[in-house]
């Protein structure tokens, strides 16, 4: 229990708001948490590891968006890179392209541009392998060896 109040506290620490009336021009770099209420005509970007953005409903970004984990209910024009999570609430309009490993998408929300997955891909067959196996070892195969047995 102890552990889990600290932790609170260290993340409210770490934690920057943009104001709804607030309007920021320039690249943001930040560590821990981020929330935009406003407006950010610049990048967005983490400083070492983890890092969450929540973009709320009136929030707006031009710029484009590099954070591990991120919430979007408000508007996003450039790309929006995720490499951990990313949530699009009912409300989010992205104008670019999603990169993602995880995504979470609530009817209503639009992205004007290419998903993309990223991360490992270890558990899919290369596409040659299924093709090899069908003309390899076959009942195509079979037949003709007996052919030419007799």
């Amino acid at each position: 229990m102890l552990g889990r109040d600290k932790k609170v506290r260290e993340d409210y620490r770490n934690h920057t708001l943009v104001a709804p009336t607030a309007e920021i021009k320039g690249d943001i770099s930040f560590s821990g948490g981020l929330h935009v209420q406003g407006r950010v005509e610049g990048n967005i970007s983490v400083t070492g590891q983890g890092g969450r953005l929540v973009i709320g409903e009136n929030g707006v970004v031009k710029g484009e968006v590099r954070v591990p984990r991120v919430i979007i209910n408000g508007r996003v024009e450039g790309d929006v890179h995720a490499t951990e999570q990313l949530e699009l609430a009912e409300k989010a309009v992205i104008e670019g392209n999603v990169y993602y490993n995880l995504i979470e998408m609530v009817v209503g929300a639009q992205v004007n541009g290419k998903l993309v997955r990223q991360g490992e891909r270890k558990n899919l067959p290369a596409p040659d392998a299924s093709k090899q196996a069908d003309t390899g070892a076959g009942p195509a195969a079979d037949k003709t060896v007996e052919q030419s047995n007799t």
